[in-house]
């Protein structure tokens, strides 16, 4: 019998649930969604963010964060992609369970289960997302994002973001990847452009790959 789903539709299922978690919902104001690309020394980076409410009294929601990374010449082996996709459900204050699972560019479908910490106004967004990754193998994997974006005028705002992850294998406690991203620029209405930096890190020997250069962010 031929088979219905294989792991080369999963890009297309999740496009399918990100559309019907931002659009199918009838409830007023929603939060942003921010997408970027950075035109690094090295290599471009797009990373796109999802956080929204998908039941009436707010308390499950759905997180999404799809990051892509490519060089220049198109290497097979630069090219990244990682989309985290969990369903939240708010527990007290604003700390909220999240179940999902990641699509890794080298791991494949990865059932992830953690808590989220989640606090936003006009001039501070703090995110910790702390889960454990069920398989290949379990691992211990934190997403961390602090941003500060106080006024300078009434059409634009200072720009500053700190965003870290780290993953380290919970049998044999060896790092498996890590990065710092940091961005500094200025917000017109809702267009951002500004400098970007990120430093990655793979594997038990904690690999680097730095990438220094221009970011351009557009919130929708």
């Amino acid at each position: 019998m031929k088979r219905l789903f294989t792991i080369h539709h999963l890009p297309f299922i999740i496009l399918l649930f990100c559309t019907v978690a931002v659009f199918g919902q009838d409830h007023a104001p929603l939060p942003p969604i921010p997408v970027e690309a950075t035109f690094g020394n090295n290599r471009v980076q797009f990373i796109g963010v999802i956080n929204r409410p998908i039941s009436a009294d707010g308390k499950l929601g759905y997180f999404n964060l799809s990051t892509g990374v490519a060089d220049y010449s198109n290497t097979p082996s630069e090219t990244e992609l990682v989309v985290v996709n969990n369903l939240t459900y708010k527990l007290i204050g604003n700390i909220k369970l999240t179940g999902g699972a990641v699509w890794n560019y080298k791991l494949g479908l990865v059932p992830q289960v953690g808590l989220q910490y989640f606090k936003a106004n006009r001039t501070w967004l703090i995110m910790l997302n702390p889960s454990i990754n069920m398989q290949p193998v379990k691992a211990l994997e934190t997403i961390g994002i602090l941003e500060f974006k106080p006024a300078l005028s009434p059409k634009s705002q200072l720009y500053t973001r700190a965003q870290i992850l780290y993953s380290q294998g919970l049998q044999d406690g060896l790092h498996a990847r890590s990065a710092l991203m940091l961005r500094a620029g200025v917000t017109l209405n809702k267009f951002t452009v500004g400098l970007g930096a990120n430093f990655d890190f793979y594997g038990p020997m904690k690999m680097e790959k730095d990438n220094i250069g221009l970011f351009t962010r557009l919130t929708l």
